[in-house]
């Protein structure tokens, strides 16, 4: 699967970019990188989410944001120096690509192309992580878990379905997961999902559009 950044890139450019980046696959339950690591890889979400997450004073864990396909994490690698601060964590089994410092340094310095293209993805970072700060200070829990859902859902055997933990929708939601518990059955008894084991089928997704915008 190649990323819509490297397959829009001239063909010189673009086979640079497929030698950099490699792709592996990052499980559920580890850790792509810690804070204290020098950031010298830049990571990009081809399938999955990645909780990114730092330890509060009382060593709670306090989410930063949730990325997922189409975005990059440790854009620290870019300097030199720096470290990544933050904890990378799948919450499920992620298919990853990974570049090193230098190869990208390289590539972008060989190719504006290239550079326009990591401009691009950085600030499309940004926009979303102000989107969502914008949505834990104005949105109540329903809206919020709403997106969420809306952004996990993918066809599954019986339709519409979201096969993420209730723990995973509240990071994603930025709320707790008794909270999270709560309003999905809110929503089940207003026929808008249905909860099953281990999915969350998606019976009218419009409906869940209008409470996302709400």
């Amino acid at each position: 699967m190649t990323p819509e950044f490297i397959a829009n890139l001239p063909p010189e450019a673009r086979a640079e970019a497929e030698r950099v980046f490699r792709s592996f696959t990052a499980r559920r339950n580890s850790y792509v990188c810690y804070p204290e690591d020098e950031a010298k890889t830049l990571y990009y979400v081809l399938e999955g989410w990645v909780r990114l997450f730092q330890l509060g004073s009382q060593e709670e864990e306090i989410t930063l944001t949730v990325v997922g396909a189409g975005d990059i994490f440790g854009e620290g690698a870019l300097l030199p120096g720096e470290q990544y601060g933050m904890f990378a964590e799948p919450l499920v089994d992620c298919e990853l690509l990974s570049a090193s410092r230098e190869d990208l340094l390289r590539l972008m310095g060989r190719f504006p192309e290239a550079q326009a293209a990591f401009v691009l993805l950085l600030s499309r970072r940004l926009r979303k992580t102000e989107e969502r700060l914008r949505d834990l200070r104005f949105k109540e829990v329903l809206p919020r878990l709403a997106k969420a859902l809306l952004s996990a859902m993918h066809k599954g055997k019986e339709g519409l379905e979201v096969t993420l933990s209730h723990q995973d929708l509240a990071h994603l939601a930025g709320s707790t997961r008794e909270t999270i518990t709560k309003v999905l059955g809110e929503l089940a008894m207003n026929d808008t999902i249905e909860l099953g084991y281990r999915r969350i089928l998606i019976l009218k997704p419009d409906a869940l559009k209008q409470v996302a915008s709400g």
